[in-house]
């Protein structure tokens, strides 16, 4: 072997080594599940915060309609209310996107989605379930920990899809009617109810 080619031979494995090395940070470092919170935020009284966010879940192509008079109103806390299904109207600190949904009765979890009058979507390797939040894909894990801000879009997502796929149908999301976020003349409520503190779930 000549000096050229044991030089070559040289730059080819400290070439493979590093490319090996890089995959095992991506893989360990760059990759690794994120560390969630130890605690579920706690949720306050009812009038101690107000936020609105736009809320958008697709099975497949399919937009789940949560328009009808069943799903309105349900909680003091945070509901739908004047038969828009999109925009979530939060009025307490510390309320999650999973705790709305289970004052309407829908269940999710990291695995599964279970709606009612329809039934249970669970992970199964093809179509998994995904969250979007402002155009960018969040574990969904991080959920039931993330107390939704005013303007936040967010697409829950039952599918197969992914990446620039997944990004498209977030598109979707429909935009907060301007009006919303003007401040409040009357409560839809009519009075302020005794209710049963939340709590959040995971």
């Amino acid at each position: 072997m000549s000096k050229e080619q044991r030089r070559a031979y040289v730059i080819a494995i400290i070439a493979a080594v590093l490319i090996a090395s890089s995959a095992a940070v991506y893989k360990y470092v760059i990759d690794k599940a994120p560390v969630l919170p130890v605690e579920l935020p706690k949720i306050g009284r009812v009038g101690s915060d107000h936020a609105h966010a736009s809320l958008l879940i697709m099975v497949g192509d399919r937009i789940l309609n949560f328009c009808s008079p069943e799903y309105m109103l349900k909680s003091q806390y945070v509901h739908f209310e004047n038969a828009d299904c999109s925009v979530v109207h939060r009025h307490a600190t510390g309320v999650t996107i999973p705790t709305f949904l289970k004052t309407i009765g829908v269940g999710l979890t990291s695995e599964c989605l279970s709606v009612p009058n329809d039934k249970t979507y669970c992970n199964n390797g093809t179509d998994i379930l995904r969250a979007v939040v402002n155009g960018k894909e969040i574990p969904i894990e991080i959920l039931p920990y993330y107390v939704f801000r005013n303007n936040d879009h967010m697409l829950i997502n039952y599918g197969p899809e992914t990446g620039a796929k997944l990004v498209y149908k977030y598109n979707e999301v429909p935009a907060i009617p301007e009006d919303v976020n003007l401040p409040e003349t009357d409560n839809p409520f009519g009075k302020v109810l005794e209710e049963k503190p939340l709590e959040n779930v995971k």
